[in-house]
């Protein structure tokens, strides 16, 4: 039977096909970034291009095995080979590194090492098997050596070695490549290569954008056309392009555009820590400063892109992103630092920032124990040379010093606006116990109130509405993503009106994430960083010349304290900030504070610093290889919730559910899985089993995608959100208000 040997079942590929698009890409990369991705090699740059080189002509040599031919025959409905050997038996990698002719290219004992595990371990499959020596020469006897010459006319290779099973012993058990190993680098430099250019060329994409346009050059466009100049900050990040940066700079100093500015004409990987903080860069970037050639990689990205994109460009846009195609990737970090983790396949992410930039924007708002990893990260991503930016409006002193302990060199310096923005007074009261003054305000300004639970900020809006407050509006996270969204746009359209009076209760989700400007601040106390962050979103560019403070804050029975902030870190807060009770507090004040909150002296016994020094010793014990990408990705998100649908809205929508399940057509089944996603709230997965009797599984949970998905039946509605507790004016037989 005369008949071609396939790679691929979607598009009836070729192994030969495949390999050329392989080698195109590998051209593709050389071209744009070969000088930044052999500078930490151990190898000439010649003889690198040309190992890998190698490595992508005969990553998939072993789909010849007539069991993997069978599988993809089979997908394709073409007739079967006859052939006595499963697919099962072994996989196509672990045979494609005997048909490296070693010899030919004069290949070192170090070099195959490399080269066999790259190929090897391509796929790092969770459960690879142990290859059955004996079904091996087996299978070269009866099913390889017999089709030599097909195999060389089809796969254009015209020198096949004599194949053995020697290789094995430079690939599997201790012989492992590791960090401590002398070969590490290379290995993570071509595996991780390989990764990124079999996985591009299977989505049929270009490994890079090949843009030589420069966002830099936007960046200066887009302040000359606002009638400014570039300031001390943007000039500094623009003067050390070649330097790792730490910047530490006021609200409205333009640290976006600085950071952009460092990254010149680099692959960059832009990082913050919520989602809707990144869609907002993404958006400013596409935008408002005009650069195309960015893409955005997050969890709910599709969504997001899928009202900003027409469906087939949408698609296109997330396919690259995932494929690390973009000059600019703006994500949140569980997307790029689990390579940390080194789970099995982090050399793809892991090689790419070796050429690349990454930018941590707003350190200070990840906890002890992910800051630990980015800081791990970075220094990994150092020793690949790679280079980093973290720019902050404060900087907790440890994670410096923890760096200039890494011996990682770096360029440190403050940009502090003189502005008065904030005269603040600390009130030894529970905020609602001043309901009656918020509500008196809010007919002459705009009140924004910052509580620390979303139970909290329920409580407040019941209380404001039943004494008869009538413009007062709620933003928390427990609202579906239509309504969060609506609510975003509403509170910024708020802020931008000069004449608009009225309340917003919000939680700390606004500390980061939009771009507001309130009149005055009512906010529960909490950590020093994060209150910083909160009065940002009062006066944020306006000078403050009034007798009366215009933030307030309520130090007594602070909800939130002991799980979402750390005890000791909010009453050394408080004894910090006590000094400064009803003055103005500057802009140095403010990052003094942070900076002595967050010393070593300060800190010491805490739980806290316990929790960040605990988490380095882990990291730097991990076992290689030890996790999957999926448990990483869990880590630093710190999954620990489920995905619920009020009961009210189930109803209305079930038979969204239903086409889903019917749905045959992928990316109608997409589309129609986004449209449930938006009807989900994320909850912490203790709920589940406090309000157990109200929690079911959701209909088809069967469904991989359904599978930790829940209907609950407590009050949901677009004002309040969704209650965590069963309310007594809510009929759950009729499940009516």
């Amino acid at each position: 039977m005369d008949y071609e040997y396939y790679a691929k079942s979607d598009t009836a590929e070729t192994i030969r096909e495949h390999t050329n698009k392989l080698l195109e890409n590998l051209e593709i990369l050389r071209k744009k970034y070969g000088s930044k991705i052999i500078k930490v090699s151990n190898m000439e740059e010649e003889r690198f291009w040309e190992l890998m080189k190698i490595i992508c002509t005969y990553h998939d040599a072993g789909k010849v095995f007539s069991g993997f031919q069978n599988e993809i025959r089979k997908k394709l409905k073409l007739e079967l080979l006859d052939t006595r050997f499963n697919n099962d038996d072994i996989k196509h990698e672990q045979i494609s590194p005997m048909f490296i002719p070693c010899k030919k290219y004069n290949i070192t004992p170090d070099e195959k090492k490399i080269i066999y595990q790259a190929i090897y371990y391509h796929h790092e499959r969770n459960n690879i098997l142990h290859i059955n020596r004996d079904l091996l020469k087996e299978i070269i006897e009866e099913d390889i050596k017999p089709n030599l010459d097909k195999i060389k006319k089809e796969l254009e290779i015209d020198d096949i070695p004599e194949l053995k099973t020697t290789y094995l012993g430079l690939v599997e058990g201790q012989a492992r490549i590791v960090e401590d190993d002398d070969l590490y680098i290379d290995y993570c430099l071509m595996k991780g290569l390989l990764h990124r250019l079999d996985h591009c060329s299977s989505a049929g994409i270009p490994v890079e954008d090949e843009t030589n346009d420069e966002i830099a050059d936007y960046i200066e466009k887009f302040v000359k056309d606002k009638d400014s100049e570039l300031n001390d900050l943007q000039v500094f990040a623009k003067n050390n392009q070649n330097e790792n940066l730490i910047l530490v700079g006021s609200t409205g100093m333009g640290k976006t555009e600085g950071s952009l500015l460092w990254s010149k004409n680099d692959k960059t990987f832009f990082t913050l820590p919520l989602r809707i903080s990144i869609n907002a860069i993404y958006n400013r970037i596409i935008e408002n400063i005009g650069y195309k050639h960015a893409g955005l990689l997050h969890s709910t990205a599709s969504d997001y892109l899928e009202e900003k994109e027409d469906e087939e460009n949408e698609v296109e846009k997330i396919n690259q992103a995932r494929n690390l195609h973009d000059k600019i990737t703006t994500c949140t970090i569980d997307q790029i630092f689990p390579f940390v983790f080194k789970y099995r396949g982090y050399e793809k992410i892991y090689f790419t920032l070796s050429y690349s930039k990454v930018i941590i924007d707003e350190i200070q708002a990840y906890s002890p124990e992910i800051v630990a990893v980015i800081l791990k990260g970075l220094e990994m991503i150092n020793n690949l040379g790679g280079k980093f930016m973290i720019m902050t409006a404060t900087l907790p002193r440890i994670y410096k010093e923890k760096l200039e302990q890494m011996g990682i060199k770096f360029e440190y310096q403050e940009f502090i606006k003189d502005t008065e923005r904030h005269k603040i007074k600390l009130i030894d009261k529970n905020i609602t116990e001043d309901i009656e003054e918020i509500y008196e305000k809010s007919k002459s300004k705009k009140i924004l109130v910052i509580v620390n639970t979303i139970n909290k900020a329920i409580e407040l809006y019941d209380n404001l509405k039943n004494i008869g407050a009538e413009n007062v509006n709620l933003l928390h996270s427990r609202f579906n993503q239509l309504d969060r969204g609506e609510k975003e746009n509403k509170i910024k359209e708020f802020s931008k009106q000069e004449n608009e009076k009225g309340i917003w209760i919000t939680t700390q989700i606004v500390e980061a994430s939009l771009d507001i400007d309130f009149d005055l601040l009512y906010t529960e106390m909490s950590s020093l960083d994060s209150l910083f962050q909160r009065l940002g979103r009062c006066f944020r560019s306006r000078e403050y010349e009034e007798k009366d403070p215009n933030v307030k804050i309520y130090i007594k029975d602070a909800s939130g304290i002991g799980y979402i902030y750390d005890k000791d870190i909010y009453d050394k807060s408080i004894e910090l900030l006590n000094k400064y009770n009803e003055k103005v507090l500057k802009e140095k004040t403010k990052i003094k504070l942070v900076d002595e909150l967050y010393s070593k002296e300060m800190l010491s016994g805490t739980d806290f610093y316990k929790r960040f020094k605990e988490s380095f010793s882990i990291l730097n014990n991990l076992v290689d290889y030890d996790t999957s990408k999926k448990d990483a990705q869990k880590i630093l998100r710190k999954i620990d919730n489920i995905d619920v649908i009020p009961r009210s809205i189930y109803d209305k929508n079930g038979e969204l559910f239903e086409q889903y399940e019917q749905e045959k057509d992928l990316p109608k089944k997409a589309k129609i899985r986004r449209d449930i996603n938006k009807l989900f709230i994320s909850i912490n997965k203790s709920n589940r089993w406090t309000l157990g009797d109200y929690i079911t599984p959701c209909p088809y949970s069967k469904n991989r995608y359904m599978q930790n998905k829940f209907i609950i039946d407590t009050k949901y509605d677009n004002e309040i959100g969704l209650l965590l507790k069963v309310d007594e004016d809510y009929d759950l037989k009729t499940r009516e208000l």
